[in-house]
Order: structure tokens, then sequence, then C-alpha cells
């Protein structure tokens, strides 16, 4: 009889074995719902155990899109690290509003400048005989303006000429008409005074053009680096799921000699 029960136990240990062997693969794909032992200690449920594994899997944030992180942030700076919980989202969004900010105050006070010596253009270049601003080219004739004291423009072709008409800065002598600019002794201050405020729109156009590319390279930067965080944001949630479903439980098989004969017992252990 002691034979044929040391037989049975360990049959009994072998199939308890190969019962938590199968149930750690079984809890690699899915967690429990509810586990029995039967057993020489009586029937043992573990389901509220199990509770506690499915509990901690669900927990876990789900996994990131990459490539919607990079669209997101693309768009918007810094929402794509938001989407992944990345709290330096917040500086790339910072970052976009102060160089757009930037870039539309340089804008509108480079459009500002360039309408102010445009005005001076109008209102002291005198025309001799027929001409019109309204037949200037916006960009070309006015800043051609700026850099002639009279209406011989020697660097002129034929057509500007004929398009703009012949004119000359009221503050200098009609007489000077047909003098050449070079063989002029003395300039027009309202001539100074309107290649100055060209220049200083020209100079204020060019920095808001920096700034709209410090904000063009922040949505590129921003995008990239956002689809580096949502594929590491993903290897760590897929390590905490591993980690938590082979942690979950550590089951073994010890025996029990305190009632004098061995006795199977399952052990149970979760860390916390």
């Amino acid at each position: 009889m002691k034979f044929n029960a040391k037989t049975l136990i360990l049959v009994l240990i072998f199939c308890l074995s190969s019962g938590v062997c199968f149930a750690a693969e079984r809890l690699k794909a899915e967690p429990f719902t509810a586990f029995y032992l039967d057993s020489a200690l009586g029937n043992r449920s573990l389901a509220n155990q199990s509770t506690v594994a499915m509990k901690a899997i669900r927990e876990l944030p789900t996994l990131k899109s990459p490539n919607e992180a990079f669209l997101y942030s693309l768009v918007v700076p810094g929402m794509g690290q938001l989407y992944t919980g990345a709290k330096r989202g917040y500086f790339y969004m910072a970052a976009d509003g102060i160089l757009l900010a930037s870039y539309f105050i340089l804008w509108n006070n480079a459009s500002n400048i360039r309408d102010d010596y445009r005005d001076v253009v109008r209102q002291h270049v005198v025309f001799i005989g027929p001409g019109s601003f309204e037949d200037w080219d916006p960009i070309e004739d006015f800043e051609h303006a700026t850099q002639y004291e009279t209406w011989n423009h020697v660097y002129d072709s034929e057509e500007t000429r004929a398009r703009t008409g012949k004119w000359y800065w009221e503050d200098l002598d009609p007489a000077l008409k047909n003098e050449k600019d070079g063989d002029i002794g003395f300039d027009s201050p309202r001539r100074l005074e309107a290649f100055d405020l060209r220049q200083k729109a020209n100079d204020t156009f060019q920095r808001a053009k920096f700034f709209l590319g410090m904000a063009i390279l922040n949505h590129v930067v921003s995008a990239v680096e956002a689809r580096i965080t949502t594929k590491r944001f993903n290897a760590r949630v897929q390590n905490a799921l591993t980690q938590t479903r082979i942690n979950a439980f550590e089951i073994d098989i010890q025996t029990n000699m305190s009632a004098g004969a061995l006795t199977s017992a399952l052990v149970l252990r979760k860390s916390f």
C-alpha cells in the first residue's frame, strides 16, 4: 500500500507539474479567469488571484501608432508627444507659438514699413508730362524710384521708362531733369528717406522669413522625434506586458512532511 501511495503521489506531482506548465503557457497568451486544484489539501480556488493579474494587464497603456504621432506633430508640433504622454510636447507647442507669432509680427511690421516708403515715393515724386503711379509695378518700379534722383534713369530699360514715365524728386531743381544721376553733386533727402525705409522693410522681411523657417523646422523635428518617442513608448509597454504576464504567478509543488507522510501542496507566490 505504501508503494501504491508513493506511486500515486508521484503521478499526482507529475500531473500537477504538467498542469502548471500548461497554465504558464496559457498565461502568456491570455490571463486566467479561474484556477482550481484538487489535492490532499482539498479544493483550492485561485480565482481572486487571477483577477489581480488581469487588472494589472488592463491598467497597462495601449500601444500607439508611430505614423499617427508623426502626422500629429507635423500638423501641430508637440501633439505627437502628448499622444504618448510625453510632457515635452508642450515645449514644441510653445516654441511653435512663439516662432509663428514672431513671424506674423515681423511680417506685418515689414509690410507697414514698405507701405511707408511707397507713400514717400507717391508724395514726393513729380511727373514731367504724362505719368501715373497706377501704371507702376508695385515692387520693381517703386524700388527703382528710391535709386534715382531724376527721371533720366540711365540703368532702366526703355520698357521700364515707358511704363513709369518721366519724373523727379520734388526737392531737386527741375533744371536737373536732363542731367544724368551720376553728374549730380547732391542728393535728394526725400529719396534717401524712401531708400532707408525700403532697406529697413527688406531687412524686416528677411527676419520674418527666418522665424518662419524655424517654425517649419520645429514641425519637422517634432514629427520625427514624436515617431521615435512612440516606438520607445511601445517597446516599454511590450516589456511591461511581458513581465506582467510572466511574473503574475509563480507556482511550484512542494511536499508537506508535518503530517508524517508525503502530502502534495500547492504554493502560490505573488510579488507586490
